[in-house]
């Protein structure tokens, strides 16, 4: 399973490219640029993986 891409990111909730809204559970003093969000994404998605909370292979 590949991490889903970020196309919009709020202080309060974040979009990816399949048009799902993801709320942020506690709002973000900043607003990250989506390349930004999008590594801190990729990098919880790959350790979430590691822990085996998210299926490697979809």
């Amino acid at each position: 399973m590949k991490p889903k891409m970020i196309t919009r990111v709020t202080k309060t909730e974040f979009e990816t490219d399949d048009g799902v809204i993801h709320d942020i559970p506690f709002e973000l003093d900043e607003v990250p640029t989506v390349e930004e969000f999008q590594r801190i994404y990729d990098e919880w998605f790959r350790l979430f993986q590691q822990k085996g909370l998210i299926d490697k292979n979809g």
